[in-house]
């Protein structure tokens, strides 16, 4: 059984350029976290995530500002679809809270183990353009959509 691995197309999109500019800041806080174990760093990208899942990019803070210095930079969007874009997003928001929970716990070598898996997804799509979502997202959508 095949899954045709193009992204599936939604009636949304966003600019690639924003989420990108955003991976880089998730990628900062969760190495901030790593490297100091401040669950505040967390916390911060778990409230982001929050709004961007349930009231959308445009009212994420963070998003907001990376589009305001895109904007004046002179940066053109580039739309893409945003299926797997709200996917990664979902995925950030369990990641976080997973991390989080881990962190109270007191069970850090998970929570650093959790952030190092999101780290690592982050800094695909920061820094290399892949967005590993997209290649989850067709069969999310297949069996699950």
């Amino acid at each position: 059984m095949s899954v045709n691995k193009s992204c599936p197309i939604v009636f949304k999109q966003v600019d690639k350029h924003i989420i990108r500019v955003n991976a880089i800041i998730v990628f900062a806080f969760l190495l901030g976290f790593i490297f100091t174990g401040n669950p505040l760093m967390i916390l911060m990208v778990l409230v982001d995530f929050i709004i961007r899942v349930f009231f959308g990019l445009k009212y994420s803070p963070i998003c907001f500002f990376i589009k305001r210095a895109l904007r004046l930079s002179g940066v053109k969007p580039h739309l893409i679809n945003a299926g797997p874009k709200i996917f990664a997003a979902k995925i950030g928001l369990i990641l976080a809270v997973f991390i989080l929970i881990a962190s109270f716990l007191g069970f850090n070598f998970l929570a650093t183990t959790i952030a190092l898996i999101f780290i690592i997804a982050v800094g695909l799509e920061a820094f290399f353009n892949y967005c590993l979502a997209c290649e989850i997202y067709p069969y999310y959508n297949k069996y699950f959509g």
